[in-house]
C-alpha cells in the first residue's frame, strides 16, 4: 500500500543533498547581480512644473477693454478666449520645439568614460574633456550613428570615427584644435577652455542623428496636466545625468515660451501691418480734405462757418451719429476686403470683423497658424502642408463670401438711414450753397478723424501685444532631480537573481535525477 503523506523532513533531506547544484548556481547569480549593479549606471527621475497663463491675464486684459470700445470693436474687438491646455501641451512635445531644445543641450552628443566598470556620461563644459564643432546643419543631415573612440596623452589627441556612412576614419597624434575630414561633413575637436585639467584620459562620443534623438525624448518625456482641469502642466524624464535631464526640462519650458511670443509677434505684427497701411492712407485723406477746408473758407470768405455747422449739427446729431457710425463700419469692411484680395496676404491672418462669424474667422487663423507651424517643419509639397493650403483657400472662400454678405446688409441699413434723412436734410435748402458745402466737408472731416483715431487704437494694442513681458507659461518649478537614483534598484535585481538562481536548481536537479533514474 502506498504512502500518500508528505514527509517534510526527508524532502529537506533530499534538498539538502542536493547542495553541489544550487549553491553555485546561486553564487553566480550573486555574482551576476553584483556586477550587474556595478557596471550600469543609475538613471534619475526629473520633474518640472509650469502653469500656462490665459491671454486675458496680465497685459491682456487691459487690451481687452480697450477692444471692447471702438466702432463695433472691429478687428479683433472680440473678447479674449482661454487656451487649450491639451494644445499647448502638444505645442510643447511638439517636433520644433524639442528639436530646437536637443540643439541647445547638446543632447545629440553623448561622452562616456570608463571609471571602474562604469562608463559614466559626461555633460557640461565642467566635464567635457574636448569641445565639438560642426557646420550649421551637420547634426540635422546625418542619417546614422558617428561614433569617435579618442584619447588625449600630453596634449595629442588620438581618434577613431567610425559609422555606417563611411569607413572608419583615423587621427593620430594630432594637436588641437584638430580637423576631422569626414564624407558627411568636418568635425573640428578643440580644447574645451571651461576644463582647465583635463589630463591623459580616454572617452568614446557617440553622435546621434536628431530624428532618433527626437523619437527616443519624445517616448521619454512625459508632459501633461496634473488633474483633468488645470491649467498645471507636469513635466518629467529619466536620464543618467543630473545636469542634462535638469537642462533638458528647463530648456524644453524656455524654447516653448520663445515659440509662444514668437507666435504672438507674427499674429500682432499681421495686424499692424494693416492698419498702418490703412492710416497711412487716412492720414493722406485727412490732410487733403484740412487744405480744401482751409482753402474754402478763404475762396468764400466766409466769417465764421462754424455756426452754419452748429446750426445744422444739432438737429440732426442723433442721425449723423448713425451714419457716420455704419459709414465707418463700411469703410472698415472695405478695407479687410481689400487686404483679402491682396495676392500677398493669401496665407495670413485676418482680424476680427463685426458681422461676420468669429469662428469662422478663428478656424482660418487657426488654419493660418497650422500652415506657419508646417512650414517650419516639413518642405513644400509635403502632403499636409498641401491639405492645409486647400483647407485654407476653402476657408478664405467662405470668409469672403461672408464679409460681401456683410456688407450688402450694412449698406442696405446705411440707404434706409439715408433715406429717412433725406427727409430731415431738406432743412438745408434754407442755408446758402456755401453752407451746405462747408457742412459736408465738415462732416467727412469727422468721419476722417474717428477713423483715424480707431486705427490709431488699434495699432497701440497691437505694440501692446509685443511687450515682452507676456509669456504663455509661467514656470513654477524648474527641474529637479530624485534623491535617489529610480533604477537599477538593489532590491530588484537581487530579487530576480534569486529567482533565478531558483529556476536553475530546480531545473539541474530534476535533469540529474532523470539521469540518475535512466
Amino acid at each position: 500500500m502506498n504512502d500518500e503523506n508528505i514527509h517534510v523532513g526527508m524532502l529537506l533531506k533530499r534538498f539538502l543533498r542536493c547542495w553541489r547544484y544550487y549553491v553555485p548556481i546561486g553564487i553566480v547569480c550573486l555574482i551576476g547581480a553584483i556586477v550587474y549593479l556595478l557596471v550600469v549606471s543609475p538613471k534619475y527621475e526629473f520633474i518640472a512644473r509650469m502653469q500656462l497663463v490665459a491671454r486675458e491675464n496680465g497685459m491682456m486684459s487691459q487690451l481687452s477693454m480697450l477692444k471692447a470700445s471702438g466702432i463695433g470693436a472691429l478687428l479683433g474687438g472680440g473678447s479674449s478666449s482661454g487656451i487649450s491646455t491639451g494644445d499647448e501641451v502638444i505645442v510643447l512635445r511638439s517636433r520644433t520645439n524639442l528639436a530646437e531644445a536637443i540643439r541647445q543641450t547638446g543632447y545629440q552628443l553623448e561622452t562616456r568614460e570608463h571609471r571602474g566598470l562604469k562608463r559614466v556620461l559626461l555633460y557640461g563644459p565642467e566635464e567635457m574633456p574636448v569641445t565639438y564643432l560642426f557646420p550649421e546643419s551637420f547634426l540635422d543631415t546625418i542619417s546614422e550613428k558617428i561614433k569617435v573612440k579618442a584619447s588625449l596623452n600630453g596634449g595629442k589627441l588620438t581618434a577613431k570615427v567610425s559609422s555606417d556612412l563611411f569607413s572608419t576614419v583615423t587621427v593620430e597624434n594630432q594637436s588641437l584644435p584638430c580637423q576631422v575630414q569626414l564624407p558627411v561633413g568636418d568635425i573640428v575637436i578643440a580644447d574645451n577652455p571651461s576644463n582647465a585639467n583635463p589630463g591623459d584620459m580616454s572617452f568614446t562620443t557617440r553622435i546621434s542623428p536628431l530624428q532618433s534623438v527626437f523619437e527616443d525624448l519624445h517616448e521619454g518625456v512625459y508632459a501633461d496636466t496634473e488633474e483633468t482641469v488645470s491649467d498645471i502642466v507636469l513635466l518629467s524624464c529619466e536620464d543618467e545625468s543630473k545636469k542634462r535631464g535638469c537642462a533638458l526640462l528647463n530648456t524644453m519650458m524656455s524654447v516653448y515660451n520663445q515659440y509662444s511670443m514668437k507666435i504672438k509677434v507674427y499674429e500682432a505684427g499681421q495686424n499692424a501691418r494693416f492698419v498702418r497701411g490703412k492710416l497711412d492712407t487716412i492720414t493722406r485723406e485727412l490732410a487733403y480734405l484740412e487744405h480744401g477746408i482751409e482753402a474754402f473758407q478763404k475762396s468764400h470768405k466766409i466769417p465764421e462757418p462754424e455756426l452754419y455747422a452748429e446750426v445744422t449739427m444739432r438737429g440732426y446729431q442723433d442721425m449723423e451719429t448713425t451714419i457716420l457710425d455704419t459709414e465707418a463700419k463700411l469703410k472698415m469692411l472695405e478695407y479687410v476686403v481689400e487686404y483679402m484680395a491682396d495676392p500677398d496676404n493669401k496665407f495670413a491672418s485676418i482680424p476680427a470683423i463685426e458681422g461676420v462669424s468669429t469662428e469662422a474667422i478663428a478656424m482660418y487663423n487657426k488654419l493660418v497658424l497650422e500652415r506657419q507651424r508646417l512650414l517650419l517643419t516639413t518642405e513644400k509639397g509635403n502632403p499636409s502642408l498641401t491639405l492645409a493650403e486647400k483647407q485654407l483657400e476653402d476657408q478664405h472662400k467662405m470668409l469672403a463670401e461672408s464679409i460681401d454678405a456683410a456688407r450688402k446688409s450694412l449698406r442696405a441699413s446705411l440707404d434706409e438711414i439715408l433715406n429717412r434723412n433725406n427727409t430731415l436734410m431738406a432743412q438745408l435748402n434754407a442755408l446758402p450753397t456755401q453752407a451746405r458745402e462747408y457742412i459736408e466737408m465738415k462732416r467727412q472731416q469727422k468721419l476722417k478723424e474717428k477713423v483715424y483715431l480707431f486705427l490709431m487704437q488699434k495699432l497701440q494694442e497691437s505694440e501692446l501685444a509685443n511687450s515682452p513681458d507676456e509669456q504663455s507659461a509661467r514656470v513654477l518649478d524648474p527641474a529637479f532631480v530624485s534623491a535617489k537614483p529610480i533604477s537599477p534598484r538593489k532590491v530588484v535585481v537581487l530579487g530576480i537573481a534569486f529567482v533565478v538562481a531558483c529556476v536553475l536548481s530546480v531545473i539541474a536537479v530534476y535533469v540529474d535525477k532523470r539521469r540518475a533514474f535512466k
